[in-house]
């Protein structure tokens, strides 16, 4: 009796082994396909989603070795019940169980979004929307609502100022709302007292200095020339003079980036961003200035200079004159060392 009694023993731990076992392979043996390139796939569950998506995902993107033993755990953790949009990131050693915990909590990866090289709101919302899940109609009708522009006592030229150009993480299932409100969020936590101080001392606004800061950064990639140049155009603005940017004029024909020489006949273009034409800022930026870009231009220098034209040893930094004859000195130099260099 006793014998029988260890075998029925033996064979009910062998029994609840066997089953631990095919438990714990169940919930966390490395059941996702390893990616051919990374370490990695990236899974993006869209807004509205449901179960029978997610798992359809996962299957054209061959992301799960089993898919029963996936969807088995997915009931057993009711994510059938609780799906969640977001941009999931899936280890190619990951198990059931921590996929689909990360799943139902909903914890998603952010992406990183930076601005650079943006000159106006229909790039930039191109940009954004290749990384979130907002389109880019979607952005572009929010940063053109005439409301939104009101509420912000901005316009369609200058609201492209709230965004500060700089890198930012973001969730991926953001919305073309909750983009703009976190770059109003970061726009003012960048404008602190000291700051709106410093723009007021050289007679701008927090938007002009952006405007002018966008100019500068098109002008030069010299940051320690930024305050020498923001001196010589808050002078000019001072007595009344145009600015005279040429990246303005690269602007207004669209041609900013083009590496090029503004003519004679470019001046002549009928638009409110041709500085030779028209005094004063141009309505809005010609692009997205970095942080950096505005922090140098908030530190304009004291100076006399009203002009500045390139350097003829081609270093990328500029000769500054205080006078129209020294200016065209310093121009005949620039451009004898293009005519030696046979540079047109």
């Amino acid at each position: 009796m006793k014998k029988k009694i260890s075998y029925l023993a033996l064979l009910l731990f062998v029994i609840a082994f066997t089953f631990f076992i095919l438990f714990y392979k169940l919930l966390f043996s490395d059941n996702i396909q390893d990616h051919k390139t990374k370490k990695y796939h990236v899974l993006l569950v869209y807004t509205g989603s449901t179960y029978e998506n997610v798992l359809k995902s996962l299957k054209n993107q061959h992301i799960i070795k089993n898919m029963e033993t996936f969807k088995l755990v997915c009931k057993k953790l009711k994510y059938d019940k609780h799906v969640k949009p977001g941009r999931y990131i899936i280890k190619n050693d990951m198990n059931n169980f921590f996929l689909v915990r990360k799943l139902r909590s909903g914890s998603q990866d952010p992406v990183s979004i930076t601005f650079n090289n943006v000159q106006n709101k229909d790039q930039l919302a191109e940009k954004v929307s290749i990384q979130i899940e907002a389109s880019k109609e979607d952005l572009l009708n929010e940063f053109n609502n005439p409301k939104f522009l009101d509420s912000l006592k901005l316009t369609e030229d200058n609201f492209p100022t709230i965004f500060l150009g700089n890198t930012y993480e973001f969730y991926w299932n953001t919305s073309a709302k909750q983009f703009i409100q976190r770059m109003l969020k970061e726009y003012h936590k960048f404008w602190t007292e000291k700051r709106i101080e410093k723009a007021q001392a050289i007679g701008l606004s927090p938007t002009e200095a952006i405007i002018l800061a966008s100019i500068i950064q098109k002008e030069t990639t010299k940051y320690d020339e930024f305050p020498i140049i923001a001196g010589v155009y808050v002078n000019r603005m001072k007595i009344g003079m145009p600015l005279q940017a040429d990246p303005t004029v690269l602007f207004a024909l669209k041609k900013l980036g083009v590496s090029r020489r503004v003519t004679n006949a470019d001046l002549r273009i009928d638009s409110p961003y041709n500085t030779y034409k028209n005094k004063g800022l141009p309505p809005g930026p010609i692009c997205l200035p970095e942080i950096k870009s505005i922090e140098e231009t908030l530190n304009a220098e004291e100076h006399k200079y009203l002009y500045f034209c390139a350097k003829e040893d081609f270093s990328g930094y500029s000769n500054f004159a205080e006078t129209w004859e020294q200016h065209l000195e310093n121009a005949r130099r620039y451009q004898k060392a293009l005519n030696d260099r046979n540079i047109k």
